[in-house]
């Protein structure tokens, strides 16, 4: 899935005739994050690696031309979260939940870490990282986690409403005015990622975090 989105991304890059793009989840899910099943059979060294190409694929969203519009519906975690931080634009339902559990699991975000802080500032993101506290799309929105949060039902209109208000604008400012922003952004320097990656790496290693995704596993399998 993951080399899926850097293929439509790479693609977009030079589509003159795409002037805004939407990321939306399929299903009753924008996405819950990464799929433990997968990491657990990697070394630590591997899953970092693993996480931090996740990392690096998304962030190319910045490389593009278009803005870019994150519609967020049902849970929204860890790697989920993650993912909707690097777009431009994020609109999620009332009653999407939010939240950053990795810390619960033993570990480091291994990526998005400083998406976070740039977009709610180092407090909140203390806040949010280390209690891996879960929110309402409403919460999240007062948080600044997402630019605005509506009834389920308006969520894909709110959403074209943004897209056709961006088409609206001329093309050049907005591609100038993205760019800006992101080369004033040093939270965005792909250093954070890795950094939370190294993190990630060294407490994946360790017997806790292990252990709790032996658990998650066991708990899974009698389902």
């Amino acid at each position: 899935m993951a080399r899926a989105f850097r293929s439509q991304i790479e693609e977009l890059e030079s589509r003159s005739d795409v002037r805004v793009i939407v990321t939306r989840g399929d299903g009753r899910t924008f996405c819950a994050g990464s799929d433990l099943r997968g990491l657990a059979s990697l070394s630590a060294a591997e899953a970092a690696e693993n996480e931090l190409q996740l990392g690096e694929i998304f962030s190319a969203l910045d490389r593009l031309p278009q803005p870019s519009i994150a519609m967020l519906h049902g849970p929204v975690l860890g790697g989920g979260l993650g993912l909707a931080l690097y777009h431009d634009f994020r609109i999620a339902s009332e009653t999407a939940l939010f939240g950053m559990p990795e810390v619960d699991w033993g570990w480091v975000p291994p990526w998005a870490v400083g998406r976070l802080v740039e977009t709610v500032g180092f407090s909140r993101a203390r806040w949010l990282l280390m209690t891996c506290v879960r929110m309402s799309g409403r919460e999240a929105a007062a948080m600044n986690i997402v630019h605005e949060a509506v009834p389920e039902e308006r969520l894909q209109s709110r959403v074209e409403e943004l897209a056709k208000q961006l088409v609206a604008k001329p093309v050049e400012g907005l591609i100038q005015t993205k760019a800006l922003l992101n080369r004033m952004s040093p939270l965005r320097q792909l250093e954070w990622d890795v950094a939370a990656a190294e993190g990630f790496r060294d407490c994946f290693a360790k017997p806790e975090a292990q252990k709790r995704v032996r658990e998650f596993l066991d708990r899974k399998g009698k389902r």
